[in-house]
């Protein structure tokens, strides 16, 4: 399976780490198992530099409402994926899609993403997506 999911609940972290080429049946697979782990609190490093998708905006749409679950519920953690800054793809899709909803940034290391978590810049500052002018990636 291209995608591997990693649930450190003392860390109240989830690591997920995509390889290859991902379809959509398996990232809607991923994304039902994160919704049974009942984990929607949790930080998240997604690691994509390995992979690729050819997900359509409507499928990334679908893939966010997904997540959403309760309208009412703003417990969602922040999201770290980590990027190729070369190439643009799910993430920065997912993001965009996502803008206002959590905390979300794109890093071009794990050890950035991991920092930015670790130092709680999830927390400071407004709610929302950290993207400007289209992508943004840090460290």
């Amino acid at each position: 399976m291209p995608i591997h999911m990693e649930i450190a609940r003392i860390d109240r972290l989830v690591l997920i780490v995509a390889r290859g080429l991902v379809t959509a049946d398996e990232i809607a697979d991923n994304t039902r198992r994160l919704i049974e782990a009942d984990v929607p609190g949790f930080a998240k490093i997604i690691d994509v530099t390995g992979s690729r998708s050819d997900l359509t905006r409507e499928q990334v749409e679908r893939v966010a409402a997904m997540l959403r679950g309760d309208p009412q519920d703003r417990t969602r953690g922040a999201v770290a994926f980590v990027v190729d800054p070369n190439r643009r793809g799910f993430a920065e899709s997912f993001a965009d899609v996502t803008k206002g909803e959590r905390p979300i940034r794109l890093f071009s290391s794990l050890h950035a993403a991991r920092r930015w978590l670790r130092d709680g810049g999830a927390h400071g500052g407004v709610m929302g997506s950290t993207l400007h002018d289209g992508v943004r990636v840090w460290g």
